[in-house]
């Protein structure tokens, strides 16, 4: 009886260099692909994160006669003051009890984010110990710097929601980082701080596809290309003035002074 038998066929060395080929080539598509959806979603992860930090915010000013809450507040004596060691109580401290949860000030392209903790212990002070990172900073102007050393009371008061012209223009947080004298800048036009705390220590970060989300009084948040210009003038000794220049200064009030 006769055994019939089969040959065995096996790839080629020229068919498995094509293969791998072919693979490498698809993975270079897509890869980059798979990257842009990523950064998608963490865009718009942070937005409704900062669309929730609006609402938040709002939330607080309504409970507060209608007044916006400064940056930083001393907690253990009327006076914030560097190098005393006092506790701060931040606006993200003050809106906190409003947000579900402190995630809300993590942007998941910005982990773990700013340390607040130790940027307060540079000049000598202390966090309130319930929160270290956030991913945003706060329109100075509208939440007020405490201008370290402080102003006094009616010379650095809040501000009331009446007093902003125009709420559908005005930002209250944004993407941000933080810059110190000798860092390098995050865009060539933007200025070297010139101080420990204050606007220009903070400016925009165009960490989503070279933007920055951003909310706004009115309760909105939007995406903005880091060149694009945010509607609102304001005026200085110079004259009228954009009142927001991307990505470099994000605070400021329209109608009122720039840079502040």
């Amino acid at each position: 009886m006769r055994t019939v038998g089969f040959a065995r066929r096996g790839f080629t060395l020229i068919e498995l260099l094509v293969v791998i080929a072919i693979i490498a080539i698809l993975a270079a598509i897509l890869f980059p692909v798979f990257a842009q959806a990523r950064e998608s979603a963490r865009q718009t992860s942070c937005l409704s994160n900062l669309r929730q930090f609006a609402l938040a915010t709002l939330a607080y000013v309504q409970d507060y006669d209608e007044v916006f809450p400064q940056s930083a507040y001393s907690m253990d004596r009327a006076i914030l003051q560097p190098g005393s060691n006092d506790r701060v109580f931040t606006v993200f401290d003050a809106v906190m009890p409003y947000m579900k949860n402190i995630d809300i000030l993590i942007c998941p392209s910005n982990r773990p984010g700013i340390d607040w903790q130790s940027i307060l212990a540079t000049l000598g002070l202390r966090t309130s110990g319930v929160f270290r990172y956030a991913s945003y900073a706060p329109n100075f102007a509208l939440f007020q710097d405490p201008a370290l050393p402080p102003g006094l009371f009616a010379d650095d008061p809040v501000v009331p929601l009446a007093a902003v012209q125009e709420p559908v223009n005005t930002t209250m947080f944004f993407d941000s980082v933080y810059k110190r004298a000798n860092d390098p800048v995050i865009d060539p036009r933007c200025p070297r701080p010139v101080g420990p705390f204050g606007w220009d220590n903070f400016p925009g970060d165009p960490r989503h596809k070279d933007g920055i989300n951003i909310n706004f009084v009115d309760g909105h948040a939007k995406w903005y290309r880091r060149d694009a210009k945010i509607p609102g003038r304001s005026f200085s000794s110079s004259g009228e003035v954009d009142t927001y220049t991307l990505p470099c200064d994000l605070s400021g009030i329209p109608g009122g002074a720039p840079n502040t």
